[in-house]
């Protein structure tokens, strides 16, 4: 990749193999070495052109290099690259927010405040995931008199202890947040609450006979306290005590919920129900083959566990029996669609993901299962350099994804994945092209999360909404061949994904048995106006043949493999240039490219062979898609051009150990224009 980066310095790939390099050396845990990668980065991308329209490195670099230099212990040096990145992308929310936090942790509260005053909401609000709401809070903290820090969690843990033990109201009053305090159930999120909701508990308090488990759960700078015993209208059986970590000190700053009920439910509603059509195809599970997980089913849940509860004293078999029911498991779960703070609006259609082990009730799996692209695209966003647990901001990967009615279209869509273990465990980085299946990360519980789970969502950039480039999010269904509808909410997803952990590299042809070609000037439409030269022409270019794979089966398990085809496609341009006088550029070295406008491939088998005539052998073609198309610069207008032709992407499969897929045929039509990029220069 460095070489790839040094010989073309000025091409849009060069600053994504730089931050890729610089992202991987954070993933060894090299800080001081990611930092000069981060630094050569932002370098390139002043001379380069950006790689796609959505993409900007520039920030993602920023965001990477001053968490690395905030876990190498330079926090000054953090502070500057998110001042970086406040002078170059002002809109940014996060980099002052986050720049703030590192201030009030060096004792500068005075700097820490003129941050949060940049960007802080001028409005309350629920959501705990919003910058500017953060921001607004942080500064509260700081001008409040009455603040209450321990210096560590088993502190806070044992005085929250003695002070419910001792139905110690005065004292847990003291002890809450005034500025931070958070409500949401386990499994999902939590939502910022006013103070009242703070004095219902207290006046619950001495309604049960509450007891405290004695044990902190969580890690990093996010811990639970779980107490039971609560009998009261708006907690009830197991409540959790949230405790996070501020610069200042470790505080109490919320409540989960293990067992929610209708008042949250009419608490949480949204004021608008969105209504968004589902996705024009269908995703795979975002986790591995066989694992299953539960789509939301907060409200589901609460109905199982009153009838657990209700069955006293076989409330253990009658748990045990929705635990064995299937193989997601039985216990506390997250939100499914339209319901808030965190699925509403923009995010309505988000779910929370969540699996139990079977057999056993209440035991959460869901940590550590690895995080699974649900489809093939370009990573447009990554936040790595979060510690696991860490309360502030969620890890994270984004993906754009093309629109299949329109191919050239790369990024109307976008999947997200939050909550992501960190730091810097997540192997893939901004501007990579990814395979169905691709492994994104680890589920944990950063950010806005209560336990571990997966925040899962994908967004249609046609569905335009103030404030978010990627859209709004719509119903991811269907998904691995079953529906996620609005009534599906608590259904049990039984993943059929792939997990790709990049062992299998793109393979290429070793030969082609045949190639065809035809070129020829598009026609005009009635009336349509000629173009101005013939070097502004469009063409319709038709290429077919036939490419040798020699593919060879490994047993009785399907092996699956991507072939890239890039059929020849300088003779007919050649052709063309030769045949219709084009002109090229004089006494300049060039590329000849072919810009797509317009474009339809298919792939097939085309020759197989089972040396034993086995009833159980199979060849498929299961799916063809454009290879990353390129970018590159016109040498004669010096302007940046995309849509590049690369190729096509084909994904085969061969059971039998004695099965040879021997031949793949294509057809691939383009609609597009010829174009003269810069040479490639060797040294």
């Amino acid at each position: 990749m460095l070489a790839a980066a040094q010989r073309e310095p000025q091409a849009p790939p060069a600053p994504v193999f730089r931050l890729w390099m610089a992202d991987n050396l954070s993933i060894d845990g090299n800080y001081s070495e990611a930092i000069k990668k981060y630094d050569d980065c932002l370098g390139a991308c002043e001379s380069a052109g950006p790689l796609t329209s959505h993409q900007d490195l520039v920030t993602g670099a920023l965001i990477h290099k001053a968490q690395a230099l905030q876990l190498s212990g330079d926090l000054k040096g953090a502070i500057n690259a998110y001042n970086d990145l406040i002078r170059q992308r002002p809109t940014n929310k996060i980099a002052a927010f986050e720049a703030g936090m590192i201030a009030e942790r060096l004792n500068d509260n005075s700097t820490a405040c003129d941050y949060y005053e940049r960007v802080a909401s001028s409005e309350l609000s629920a959501k705990t995931d919003d910058p500017t709401q953060l921001a607004r809070r942080a500064m509260e903290r700081l001008n409040s008199k009455d603040v209450y820090y321990c210096h560590n969690a088993t502190t806070l843990a044992d005085q929250l202890t003695v002070s419910l033990e001792r139905r110690n109201t005065k004292s847990l009053r003291c002890i809450a947040s005034t500025t931070h305090f958070a409500v949401g159930p386990v499994g999902g999120h939590t939502g910022f609450e006013s103070l009242e909701l703070l004095d219902e508990l207290l006046k619950e308090l001495p309604q049960g006979n509450v007891k405290v488990k004695r044990q902190l759960l969580g890690s990093g700078g996010k811990r639970y306290l779980p107490t039971t015993g609560w009998k009261g209208k708006w907690f009830h059986g197991d409540v959790s005590l949230i405790i996070t970590e501020a610069p200042g000190g470790w505080q109490w700053t919320g409540i989960a919920l293990h067992n929610a009920n209708e008042y949250w439910a009419e608490r949480w509603k949204p004021s608008v129900i969105q209504t968004n059509d589902p996705l024009p195809f269908e995703i795979l599970a975002p986790w591995p083959k066989g694992k299953c997980f539960t789509a939301g089913g907060l409200w589901e849940h609460i109905t199982e566990a009153i009838i657990v509860a209700g069955t006293w004293p076989f409330s253990a078999l009658v748990a045990l029996g929705f635990a064995s029911a299937n193989c997601c498991g039985w216990g506390p779960r997250g939100f499914y669609y339209n319901i808030g703070p965190t699925h509403d609006e923009e995010d309505a259609f988000a779910i929370d993901f969540t699996r139990y082990r079977r057999f056993v009730p209440y035991d959460n799996e869901s940590g550590g299962t690895p995080v699974l692209a649900v489809r093939e695209g370009i990573v447009s966003n990554v936040r790595a350099g979060r510690p696991s647990g860490n309360s502030s901001m969620d890890n994270r990967v984004e993906i754009e994804h093309a629109d299949p009615d329109n191919p050239t279209d790369l990024s109307r869509f976008t999947s997200k994945y939050l909550h992501l273990e960190g730091p810097f465990r997540i192997p893939v980085s901004q501007g990579m092209p990814i395979r169905l299946g691709t492994r994104l990360g680890f589920m944990d519980d950063t950010g806005n999360s209560i336990l571990d789970h997966l925040h899962f969502s994908i967004h249609d950039r046609q569905l335009a909404y103030t404030g978010a480039q990627e859209g709004r999010s719509v119903r991811p269904s269907p998904m691995s061949g079953q529906t996620l509808g609005d009534s599906d909410s608590n259904k049990c997803i039984e993943s059929t994904n792939i997990d790709y952990t990049g062992e299998n590299t793109m393979l290429f042809p070793s030969s082609f048995a045949g190639q065809n070609w035809i070129i020829t000037p598009v026609a005009l439409a009635v009336n349509e106006t000629p173009p101005s030269s013939v070097a502004h022409q469009k063409w319709l270019l038709v290429l077919s043949g036939v490419a040798n794979i020699d593919l060879k089966g490994n047993g009785s398990q399907w092996l699956r493999e991507t072939f890239q085809i890039f059929p020849d496609i300088f003779a007919p341009m050649n052709h063309a240039i030769n045949h219709h006088n084009i002109p090229t550029p004089p006494g300049q070295n060039y590329r000849l490219r072919f810009q797509v406008e317009q474009w339809a491939p298919y792939s097939a088998p085309s020759s197989m062979y089972n040396k034993n005539h086995s009833v159980n052998s199979g060849f498929a073609v299961d799916v063809w898609r454009p290879h990353p198309f390129d970018s590159d610069t016109d040498v004669v207008t010096n302007t940046p051009f995309g849509n590049i032709f690369a190729g096509i992407q084909v994904d085969v499969a061969v059971s039998d150990i004695d099965a040879y897929f021997y031949r793949l045929s294509y057809h691939i039509v383009l609609l597009g224009k010829i174009r003269f990029g810069e040479p490639i220069i060797i040294d």
